[in-house]
């Protein structure tokens, strides 16, 4: 099987292209199967805050054509690739609620659950963070990711390699931090909700080989000492980032014994062979 569970859409507002040119570019990698996970973003902000602070999610009046035009070309591609239907959805610890009236209206495949901000230090995007202290914030934001996959909301935890591919990691804290890793990998396992191995983590791990500790390596290391499940996706925001380095990355994934995936179908999951 090969297939990309982590696919963007100009409804978020920020990538590229037409839909059709991700699936286009998916059946040209060869994939049986592509995952549209298009960014929910601030659906727990006010109206006022909204006005204030960027949105990087789609309209929520959008997300029923969103649906709708997946619902369509699933039609027209069915004898060539399998198109599934996901969200990329902003956990907050609280808004539960809040997302939970929005899930009950719309049918999906899967959903990804991802951490962009931290309300405890700032409403902004986790890249703008300019505070000095990043210990807090990692612990923090490790703790959001346990919380999300013990709300039983997801069907996989995106790319949790997120946090330190903007914030510096405290390398004097470096046996704290691979714990934090192991505890919300077992979190996971343990709520039968699967880690997502992003490309982007992966291609960032390459960029930065020559720091002292490669966290993405370790995080596959740890995956595969659990035995935990994965997705796997390429963050793509442009048709031609469809799959993009997943021949080296789904090398790398064997390397470490991870051989399997899972997909999903209306919101069920099935375990398949990588490659």
């Amino acid at each position: 099987m090969l297939a990309d569970y982590h696919v963007h859409t100009p409804y978020c507002g920020h990538a590229k292209g037409k839909i059709i040119q991700y699936i286009e570019s998916a059946i040209q990698f060869g994939f049986q199967e592509i995952g549209f996970a298009d960014h929910l973003g601030r659906y727990y902000l006010s109206q006022t805050q909204k006005k204030r602070y960027w949105d990087w999610g789609m309209n929520e009046r959008d997300i029923f054509r969103y649906i709708s035009e997946l619902s369509d070309l699933k039609e027209i591609y069915a004898d060539q690739i399998a198109i599934k239907t996901g969200l990329e959805i902003d956990y907050i610890e609280g808004a539960e609620e809040l997302l939970l009236r929005i899930l009950d209206q719309v049918s999906l495949d899967f959903s990804i659950c991802s951490i962009h901000c931290l309300p405890r230090f700032s409403w902004e995007h986790l890249s703008d963070y300019k505070g000095k202290n990043t210990i807090p914030v990692y612990k923090e934001y490790f703790h959001q990711a346990r919380s999300a996959v013990k709300s039983g909301l997801f069907s996989s935890l995106g790319h949790l390699d997120y946090i330190w591919r903007y914030i510096a990691f405290p390398e004097e804290k470096h046996d704290e931090l691979v714990d934090e890793i192991n505890n919300t990998i077992n979190a996971a396992l343990q709520n039968q909700t699967c880690l997502e191995v992003n490309a982007n983590g992966y291609l960032w791990s390459r960029a930065n080989k020559n720091n002292r500790y490669n966290l993405f390596e370790i995080f596959l290391e740890l995956i595969s000492k659990n035995h935990a499940p994965i997705t796997i996706g390429s963050d793509a925001h442009d048709p031609s980032m469809v799959g993009k380095s997943f021949p080296n990355l789904i090398k790398m994934l064997y390397k470490n014994n991870i051989s399997s995936m899972y997909c999903f179908s209306e919101g069920k999951a099935q375990l398949q062979q990588i490659g």
